[in-house]
């Protein structure tokens, strides 16, 4: 194929994904799909491999790609036009949680099985033993939703109303978690016929073999800049999950090496036991957000598809451990071990390569679900927010505030759409200062917001982490500042919370608080450009105290640099 062909048949099936996240975002009810954007849609070919994605959330990649696999074994000979698959059951089709709910299509040319588009997008209540579903004390996967094994939503173009009524049936809010399905649905049957016309602009053969000819183009890529790298071991390095929500004092070890082979990587991940409570992670689901951060180092400028999956290879501790768990284990926190995972990938990437690789974000990026009876509708609502950290320091600057770890790719949701849907007023939402980890480059702050309670009880659940381990930074880096949630903030009232809270309630007028922790930072932060260190503290990213304890600056009681004591002061610190 030439190269001008090869180009515009795969940008016009980048662009097909493209379009389908557009159409989500616009038929969607729920603020989780219209303002976070925790969904992704991807195209897959009649072997079950990933071709293209629209806007990417990383997580969400593994599970597609298996949930297409299984349903092409599950209903291998019982695949037609028209039919449409819907599942969200962990381990029957791998999927991340419970919430997270997937539509599947077959794309026919004729008879020809040719493709699938896949889609996932979460839900904000699917039933379960508390509001909002993800519950941070459950113990096993039944307490977590309506499970979904992998069934036909349509057959031959029919919608299947058992399958309607069971999923209404066990949802708190059925009109937003069916509006939401129900746009899964159509979007994938709209994707039909954008395939249908590219397949008859090009031929399906054609199509077929750009797409198989870009998975090698990938794959020959990564390949030729892995080889750049000195073979070897890297790491380990080993981080921590503050607890399970369940056992409160006892955190869960993770740990992530690596070994650079000619032009292959084989990560080796590895854990403590699996938790009680919900925060282990399946191994469906790490492997493919590891090849997405190798793809966003190694070859930023490519498309993500199967190609980036052969010169990559991971490997788990046993089953019944927190990255490898046993069935029925509890997953519906499985972020929390996901951005673990992140940040020890990139440190220990860091050592191999440190002039490409940024310092681990904040891993602290969490969820909060609020549900209650509307006072104004008398209606039940469920409300679901995704807040973010900072981003780690880069190798020739800081790190991004209020940006969440590389694999989770959602949007906040702005202030104006929370308090228009739901009886909450949010009363502050900023950069929390000194958030980040020092450094030479430091790392992004994170954020705090304040929601006050309007309803006369909200149900609240937090799904959090780094409350206790904060990011260590890298290359002399200090570590980040921790993150914390609160109660009703200031005297008499104030009560700390954990990281993990399932099933708090709430009263009219109380004002809950939360604040994520900064990114890592890079580098000493005795090395940071005075004036960097000046422009933060005017900028209030960073407190006057900091300022000199923790990157050895001295200011003036006007705020001007004192260059003679900020000298002294780094030479104290440096010997």
């Amino acid at each position: 194929m030439n190269p001008i062909d090869l180009e515009i048949i795969y940008q016009s099936t980048q662009q097909i994904a493209r379009e389908l996240t557009v159409n989500m975002l616009r038929t969607g009810y729920s603020t989780i799909i219209k303002e976070s954007q925790d969904f992704t849609f991807a195209i897959f070919d009649g072997e079950g491999r990933m071709v293209a994605q629209g806007i990417p959330q990383p997580l969400h990649i593994g599970p597609l790609s298996a949930q297409v696999n299984e349903i092409r074994r599950r209903f291998a000979g019982g695949i037609h036009p028209g039919d449409a698959f819907i599942v969200n059951h962990p381990y029957q089709a791998c999927q991340n949680h419970a919430t997270d709910v997937t539509v599947i299509s077959p794309v026919f040319a004729g008879e020809k099985l040719a493709a699938f588009i896949g889609n996932i997008a979460h839900k904000p209540d699917l039933g379960g033993k508390i509001p909002g579903t993800n519950s941070g004390d459950a113990t096993d996967l039944f307490q977590e939703g309506l499970l979904i094994p992998p069934l036909k939503i349509l057959k031959r173009g029919e919608r299947n109303e058992d399958v309607e009524a069971l999923i209404c049936a066990n949802t708190r809010t059925p009109e937003v978690t069916w509006g939401d399905i129900k746009a899964q649905v159509n979007t994938n049957t709209y994707g039909l016929s954008k395939f249908s016309e590219l397949f008859g602009k090009y031929g399906v053969e054609n199509v077929l073999a750009c797409w198989q000819r870009w998975m090698e183009l990938c794959e020959s890529a990564l390949r030729a800049e892995i080889a750049k790298l000195p073979g070897g071991f890297y790491g380990p390095q080993t981080d921590f999950i503050d607890d399970d929500g369940v056992d409160l004092a006892k955190p869960h070890r993770i740990s992530a090496a690596l070994e650079v082979k000619a032009d292959a990587l084989h990560f080796i991940l590895d854990s403590g036991e699996q938790a009680r409570g919900p925060v282990n992670l399946r191994p469906c689901v790490s492997r493919n957000f590891i090849e997405c951060l190798v793809k966003m180092i190694f070859i930023p400028q490519l498309p993500v598809n199967d190609g980036l999956s052969r010169p990559v290879r991971v490997s788990y501790p046993p089953v019944g451990s927190l990255l490898n768990p046993r069935f029925p284990a509890p997953v519906n926190m499985y972020v929390r071990a996901s951005q673990v995972i992140t940040s020890l990938i990139l440190r220990v990437l860091a050592q191999a390569m440190p002039e490409r690789v940024p310092a681990p974000g904040s891993a602290a990026g969490g969820s909060l679900s609020s549900a209650g009876r509307d006072p104004k509708s008398g209606r039940w609502y469920s409300q679901y927010e995704i807040l973010n950290g900072g981003t780690g320091a880069r190798p020739d600057g800081d790190g991004v505030s209020a940006m969440d770890e590389l694999v989770v790719n959602v949007m906040n949701t702005p202030v104006e759409a929370v308090e228009t849907e739901f009886p909450v007023r949010v009363e502050s939402y900023e950069l929390v200062r000194d958030s980040a980890g020092a450094g030479k480059f430091r790392g992004g702050l994170g954020v705090r917001r304040q929601w006050r309670i309007l309803a006369d009880e909200s149900i609240v659940n937090l799904r959090m982490d780094r409350f206790k381990f904060s990011s260590p930074g890298i290359f002399g880096a200090k570590p980040a500042r921790p993150s914390r949630a609160v109660l009703n903030p200031g005297p008499p009232n104030e009560r700390s919370l954990t990281s993990k809270v399932a099933g708090l309630r709430l009263q009219r007028d109380d004002l809950l608080s939360v604040e994520f922790a900064g990114g890592g930072g890079r580098g000493n932060p005795h090395e940071r450009d005075v004036v960097r260190v000046r422009e933060d503290v005017a900028r209030d990213y960073v407190s006057v105290a900091s300022a000199r304890d923790d990157y050895g600056v001295v200011f003036t009681p006007d705020l001007a640099v004192d260059a003679e004591a900020t000298a002294r002061l780094r030479r104290q610190k440096l010997t």
